[in-house]
C-alpha cells in the first residue's frame, strides 16, 4: 500500500507531461488492479481467529494512542469557526473540506436533531468512541443542546480522552457503560470489531432509546465475514480483525431485539479487499426502541 500511496503522490506528478499525477492517467482497470493487489485488507477464511494473524494489541497498541494525541489540535482548529464540517479524527486527514467526512458529520448532525426533538438535554454513550472526538462534534452540529456524554473504548484509549476531556465520562469497562440507559448510543466503526457483533447488539439495545450505528463494514449479497486489517501506512503499528457484516443479517437481528429501522444511510467509503467474496461499502442504521404498548395495539 505504501508503494500505491507513492505512486499516486504529487512527487510523481514531475515524471509525467503537464504536471498531472500518474493517478489520473492510469486506465482505471489498471487502477483497480493496483488497489486490489496492494490493499492492506485480506479475507481471512474459516471465521474469526485471533491466532492466524499472531499477538497483537490491536486497537490498544501505543500507535494508536501515539497518533490520535497528535491529530488532537488539527481536529480542534477544523471545528472553530463557521467553515465546512467536513472534519475527521483520522490522523491522516488534516483538512475540513472532505466530501466523505462532511457526508458522516451532517448524518450525525441529522440523527442528533431528530432525537433531540423537545429535548434541550441528550445522554449519549459513544460505543467505541475512541479519545472522545464525538464529544466535540455533538455542540458544533447542535448548538443549545446540553450533552452528557459518555465513551466506551479500551483503556489506552480512554485514558487519553480523559486527559482531553475532563467532563467527559469515560468507561473501559462495558458492565460500567452499559449500567444505565441512554437517549442516543452511537457505534461508529465500531461494531464490525467485536467477534459476538450480535451479542454486542444485544446489550446495546437493551440501553438505547435510539441506536445509531454508522460508517458499518457491510456486504449486500455475500453472508457476514471476517478480515485482517494491516493500516501500517497512517501510523498504526497494529492489525486487527474485522466483519464485514450482511446488510439484512444486521437489521433482521436488531429488529429481533426489541428496536425498530427508522433511517438507513449511505457513506462514500469503499474497501478493496483482497480474496473476499464481496467487496464491501459502508452504511449506517439509525434505530429505535420499540414501544411496546403501541406495538400490541396495532392489528
Amino acid at each position: 500500500m505504501r508503494l500505491y500511496n507513492l505512486w499516486r503522490s504529487k512527487g510523481f506528478a514531475r515524471l509525467v507531461p503537464g504536471g498531472k499525477s500518474i493517478e489520473l492517467l492510469t486506465p482505471p482497470f489498471l487502477l483497480r488492479m493496483a488497489k486490489y493487489w496492494l490493499s492492506e485488507w485480506e479475507y481471512l477464511p474459516g471465521g474469526w481467529d485471533i491466532g492466524k494473524i499472531g499477538g497483537t494489541a490491536g486497537w490498544n497498541d501505543s500507535s494508536i494512542a501515539g497518533a490520535q494525541r497528535e491529530h488532537w489540535p488539527h481536529l480542534m482548529r477544523n471545528l472553530e469557526g463557521p467553515g465546512p464540517l467536513g472534519v475527521s479524527h483520522f490522523p491522516w486527514r488534516k483538512t475540513r473540506e472532505n466530501w466523505t467526512d462532511h457526508n458522516a458529520m451532517m448524518t450525525l448532525g441529522y440523527v442528533l436533531g431528530l432525537v433531540s426533538r423537545g429535548r434541550d438535554c441528550l445522554s449519549v454513550l459513544d460505543w467505541g468512541g475512541g479519545i472522545g472526538h464525538h464529544a466535540r462534534y455533538c455542540p458544533v452540529l447542535m448548538p443549545g443542546v446540553q450533552f452528557h456524554y459518555h465513551c466506551y473504548d479500551l483503556p489506552r484509549l480512554s485514558a487519553l480522552g480523559r486527559s482531553f476531556l475532563p467532563d467527559a465520562v469515560f468507561h473501559h469497562s462495558e458492565s460500567e457503560a452499559l449500567s444505565r440507559r441512554y437517549d442516543l448510543i452511537l457505534c461508529s466503526s465500531s461494531l464490525h470489531y467485536f467477534e459476538d457483533w450480535q451479542g454486542v447488539l444485544k446489550r446495546l439495545a437493551e440501553s438505547a432509546e435510539y441506536l445509531y450505528i454508522a460508517r458499518l463494514q457491510s456486504v449486500h449479497s455475500a453472508p457476514s465475514f471476517v478480515i485482517v486489517q494491516r493500516p501500517y501506512r497512517v501510523g498504526y503499528r497494529s492489525q486487527f480483525l474485522s466483519w464485514f457484516l450482511n446488510r439484512q443479517e444486521v437489521i433482521r437481528y436488531t429488529e429481533s431485539v426489541g428496536l425498530e429501522l427508522i433511517r438507513e444511510f449511505l457513506y462514500s467509503e469503499e474497501w478493496c479487499v483482497r480474496g473476499a467474496p464481496e467487496q464491501g461499502h459502508c452504511r449506517g442504521y439509525l434505530f429505535r426502541r420499540v414501544d411496546r404498548r403501541h406495538a400490541e395495539e396495532q392489528p
